[in-house]
């Protein structure tokens, strides 16, 4: 008798913890459900976008831009070009952990030639100024890569013929040469053409007008002599 009132008080005490993990399962098989539920809808493609278009360019990079297509005429500037996109490690090295190190860093304008080969960088320095570390690696990396790096304020920019030089080096001489050359056809163009223009004039007033001046001298009452006639008689046939 005593075992029997052992094992009822022993069921008696197990029916609040049965139900009490039931309830933790419950609550466990919710929260798992909720996470997976936020998860999807996280990956789950919205039908608006909470996003809107923006300028690619501020007002000093924009200005910057400017002046390296009219001082790099005939080649491509890029646009916030990532270094990544342009290096590549040696086939020896670990080339994730070194596009992990370098994949956040980019220019702010980068100069091609016709075949997409990078021949200069060009920053323009931020209101809130730029890291020294990042401006140190790619100083270091674009050399080692044999590529030009130059730091361009807005509001004084160099001379042409400077970057030029660092950027293109021998090439950069046939360049200005060309415009010259350019300069020196353009303005023989214009001289001639002006000189045409002169020409014209004084040929239009030496030249007689086929019909005469408008102020001629000819008698009012000849004026469509030939069409009317004083004399309304038929003429005698002889």
């Amino acid at each position: 008798m005593i075992k029997g009132i052992r094992m009822n008080a022993y069921q008696d005490l197990t029916l609040p913890g049965l139900a009490l993990l039931a309830l933790l399962f419950l609550l466990g098989l919710g929260a798992w459900l909720y996470r997976l539920w936020v998860s999807r809808r996280k990956r789950r493609i919205p039908r608006h976008w909470p996003i809107h278009a923006r300028e690619l360019l501020n007002e000093d990079e924009l200005r910057v831009w400017r002046w390296l297509n009219t001082t790099f005429e005939g080649y491509h500037i890029m646009i916030k070009t990532p270094v990544t996109r342009f290096t590549k490690p040696n086939p020896t090295e670990s080339g994730m952990f070194w596009y992990e190190l370098l994949k956040g860093i980019y220019c702010t304008f980068t100069v091609c030639n016709e075949v997409g080969q990078v021949l200069g960088c060009v920053d323009v320095p931020k209101t809130f100024g730029a890291s020294r570390k990042v401006r140190l690696i790619k100083e270091n990396l674009l050399a080692q890569c044999g590529i030009g790096y130059t730091v361009v304020s807005p509001t004084l920019l160099p001379e042409p013929e400077a970057i030029l030089q660092e950027f293109l080096g021998d090439e950069a001489a046939r360049i200005r040469s060309a415009k010259r050359e350019e300069a020196v056809v353009q303005m023989a163009k214009a001289n001639l053409q002006q000189t045409l223009v002169v020409q014209r004039g004084r040929r239009k007033i030496k030249e007689p007008s086929m019909f005469g001046s408008e102020t001629s001298s000819m008698p009012s009452h000849w004026n469509d002599s030939f069409l009317i006639q004083d004399n309304t008689r038929p003429a005698e046939l002889q």
